[in-house]
């Protein structure tokens, strides 16, 4: 009987633990795309990093 009131002790502190570790690094991090740009700064999501080409345009070769 002690042994399981020792494992449950030991138990709840651990989860205690993970909690807190857990709602800490939820409160230290935002969302990346919910970050409001600034004025003057270069935003790389606009542009594709993949030339856009007319699909007309496409030569196929053999």
């Amino acid at each position: 009987m002690k042994k399981s009131k020792v494992f449950l002790i030991i138990a709840i502190i651990f989860m205690l633990i993970v909690f807190y570790v857990v709602y800490d690094m939820s409160t230290r991090t935002r969302f990346p795309g919910g970050k409001p740009s600034k004025k003057g700064e270069y935003n790389n999501s606009d542009k594709d990093s993949v030339k856009q080409v007319d699909p007309m345009e496409v030569e196929i070769r053999r």
